[in-house]
């Protein structure tokens, strides 16, 4: 698992890469279930435009 940081500045964990290098991220919110979501190979949450839930770090 690599550790990053969200544009949002919470912490968050890279826990799968898929074979066509999706990454599925889990965001520690503070909350008891963590976000869960799925990100492109690059990092960027949605391909055509900025997210608080891009990969910065």
């Amino acid at each position: 698992m690599k550790k990053v940081k969200l544009r949002n500045g919470n912490d968050a964990e890279i826990v799968y890469e898929s074979d066509f290098g999706k990454l599925l991220v889990v965001e520690k919110t503070g909350d008891e279930l963590p976000a869960v979501h799925w990100h492109n190979a690059d990092g960027s949450f949605y391909a055509d435009c900025e997210s608080d839930l891009d990969i910065v770090e």
